[in-house]
């Protein structure tokens, strides 16, 4: 079986959270009237975007900062209708260590961040 992610061509372990909200983009023109009432410019719908946790060594921590460090890349993920790919950016990554030994790879950490598609 493929790996659950894989940026850029790069196999990911398995995510501890995964979230995958979809949202639309509306143009600047879009706002609400005098009387409350919406006035919509969509420019574009289904936008994916990924929201990601993982818990993981410290050279699976190098190799997901090494995946999302390009200004882009190819993601294949998991969506509802299996797996797709798209072109996607990460967003701020946050890193915290969770469990400290003195063997550096044993150390346990946890990265979280967003990808959104271009």
């Amino acid at each position: 079986m493929a790996a659950m992610l894989n940026f850029g061509g790069v196999d990911l372990p398995a995510p501890s959270k995964y979230k995958l909200p979809n949202f639309d983009l509306d143009s600047e023109d879009s706002n609400r009237n005098e009387l409350g009432y919406l006035q919509r410019d969509r420019i574009r719908s289904e936008i994916y975007k990924a929201e990601l946790e993982f818990i993981v060594n410290s050279s699976d921590l190098a190799l997901i900062k090494s995946a999302i460090s390009p200004a882009q890349f190819e993601a294949k993920i998991i969506s509802e209708v299996g797996i797709i790919t798209k072109t996607m950016m990460a967003g701020d990554r946050n890193i915290e260590m969770v469990k400290y030994n003195e063997d550096y790879n044993k150390i346990m950490w946890l990265i979280s961040f967003n990808i959104v598609e271009y």
